[in-house]
């Protein structure tokens, strides 16, 4: 199973490790993860133009199976990305750490949402 991570994209990537541990909790229930900033940036900064990260993420999406969105911080990308999976009828699973807001509009795409206190707990929930 493919998976796209939607997460709150930094330049300085000050949200490295909690990008790691959510794909690695994922991939350890065999999900294959896509997180734009590890799997394209290396973590580095991006050296592509707006228009080209879009259509790689929206390619990404397209090729996934589900679509997970950790709303814990959102931007404007979140949205986007979260509007083309919804429109190409691709299940959302929502994530959050559990002290977050999260907008009922976010919670009214999500097939499934889990709130955590540590995301080291996502290895243990099921998709």
């Amino acid at each position: 199973m493919k998976a796209f991570l939607a997460i709150k994209y930094y330049d300085d990537m000050r949200n490295k490790n909690l990008i790691e541990t959510i794909c690695k909790s994922f991939e350890s229930q065999n999900i294959e993860v896509f997180a734009f900033a590890r799997n394209v940036q290396n973590y580095g900064p991006c050296n592509m133009s707006g228009d080209e990260v879009m259509n790689l993420a929206f390619s990404q999406i397209k090729k996934s199976d589900i679509f997970i969105i950790d709303a814990s911080e959102l931007s404007i990308g979140i949205g986007i990305e979260a509007g083309v999976a919804l429109s190409n009828n691709i299940p959302i699973y929502l994530i959050a750490n559990k002290n977050s807001y999260v907008s009922n509009s976010v919670k009214g795409i999500a097939k499934k949402s889990y709130f955590y206190s540590s995301p080291e707990e996502l290895a243990n929930w099921k998709i």
